[in-house]
């Protein structure tokens, strides 16, 4: 990742972490930088997948995205599920916001993730 790649990626990877409590800039940052995570820039959006090596399949989940929602879908979308499949992807999770369900309707909900603030 180069300091130009980050500097476009940044403003927009930090309006997706407004949308969750887990993760820094930093800490995704790092994952980049570690080959944890993937960064994908496209001309106006940005996408982070991560592989989960489960026992019987590795799965490729988009983590973040933000940027321009015509490009997120129609082109840097294709894009990564052609790339996970090639890496031998079986499948494909995305995290996020109820309202993507509406735009990728080729994508199923198969299960609801319900979460509460211990303090």
């Amino acid at each position: 990742m180069t300091p130009e790649t980050w500097k476009k990626a940044k403003p927009l990877l930090e309006r997706a972490l407004k949308h969750q409590n887990t993760h820094t800039i930093d800490n995704v940052k790092e994952a980049i930088i570690q080959n944890k995570a993937q960064l994908w820039c496209g001309e106006k959006s940005v996408i982070v997948t991560e592989i989960l090596q489960h026992p019987a399949k590795a799965e490729c989940r988009i983590w973040l995205a933000a940027g321009n929602k015509e490009e997120l879908v129609s082109v840097m979308l294709k894009d990564v599920e052609s790339w996970a499949k090639g890496g031998g992807c079986r499948n494909i999770s995305i995290v996020g916001r109820k309202g993507w369900m509406r735009v990728l309707k080729d994508y199923y909900q198969p299960h609801t993730v319900l979460e509460k603030e211990l303090r």
